[in-house]
């Protein structure tokens, strides 16, 4: 295991944007996880656990203490369990299993970032959701040195919440691996309005699921921000959830509830496509902050 000094973090995030790190490690397997905790109690150390860096703004002054990266990524199917290394990109996941014949995660394809950042945020796109069929996972706890369990009722799964964003878990648990049960054969389950209309604008009545995979790569492509054009962090708001629609204000319903397009919102409030020093509210989707001189600092996009 490599222990890096003063790691530069900005390639390390889709932002392109941070200082360094005091000290920086990739962790490959449990007994490096083990070996880095050690080193961190040895010298009473902070530690930030980073992921595909797809969805974090790093601050211009750095971290003073120890960034850490779990990079294993094997991956296993038992039936219709599918296991991965937090490690792994989610998109390969989602690959593996549509190539494998399993549905449940394939409307989430393209979404950026590692598999074990998944529960955390409990990740979602066009009607599915991490939690829909997250099975359990792994996670290594820094405090009390001790490898847990997780199951999809312990990750307390709510809207982009989980046990492990809660302010009193936050950075607490290194996420090592990563199981969901899927179905086998099963066709596409497509729910979201967005995909219903390609599908029925273009004339195609029963999906597979790599033809479903192919259209949300392809949906995504044209309506969010490619990182490699200008960093970003994905979709930075959330879609406001209320009681119920509101006249003039788009919306669909959410359980009992009704969710609004935040993206429509700052659109009608004038945002779009706003400039301040560096960075910028996208011009092609209101929800993106973007870094828009590829110069922007930290401070420019708070």
């Amino acid at each position: 295991m490599n222990i890096q000094k003063n790691k530069s973090l900005k390639e390390l995030t889709t932002f392109k944007i941070g200082g360094t790190a005091k000290y920086y490690a990739e962790l490959k397997n449990e007994d490096e996880v083990r070996e880095i905790a050690d080193f961190v109690k040895e010298k009473n150390l902070k530690v930030f656990i980073l992921g595909g860096g797809s969805d974090v703004l790093i601050s211009d002054n750095g971290f003073d203490g120890l960034v850490v990266k779990f990079t294993g990524k094997e991956i296993k199917i038992e039936k219709n369990i599918i296991s991965a290394g937090a490690g792994l990109s989610w998109d390969q996941l989602v690959e593996y299993s549509v190539d494998n014949n399993l549905e449940g995660i394939e409307c989430m394809s393209g979404i950026p970032g590692v598999v074990g950042a998944a529960p955390v945020q409990n990740i979602g796109a066009y009607g599915q959701e991490a939690k829909d069929t997250l099975l359990n996972l792994k996670a290594f706890e820094f405090r009390t040195g001790k490898f847990f369990n997780f199951s999809n009722k312990d990750c307390q799964f709510g809207y982009r919440e989980s046990f492990f964003k809660k302010p009193e878990n936050w950075q607490r648990f290194l996420i090592t691996s990563v199981s969901f049960k899927l179905n086998i054969n099963n066709h596409p389950k497509v729910e979201y309005e967005s995909l219903l209309n390609y599908l029925k604008e273009n004339n195609i009545k029963n999906p597979s699921l790599k033809e479903v995979r192919n259209i949300v790569l392809k949906l995504r492509n044209e309506k969010l921000e490619n990182p490699g054009v200008n960093g970003n962090a994905g979709s930075f708001f959330k879609n406001p959830i209320v009681d119920k629609p509101i006249t003039g204000i788009p919306g669909y319903p959410f359980g009992a509830k009704y969710k609004l397009y935040a993206g429509w919102l700052i659109e009608k409030a004038g945002w779009k496509g706003k400039s301040f020093k560096g960075a910028a509210v996208s011009a092609k989707n209101a929800l993106f902050l973007i870094n828009k001189s590829g110069k922007a600092g930290s401070g420019d996009v708070v």
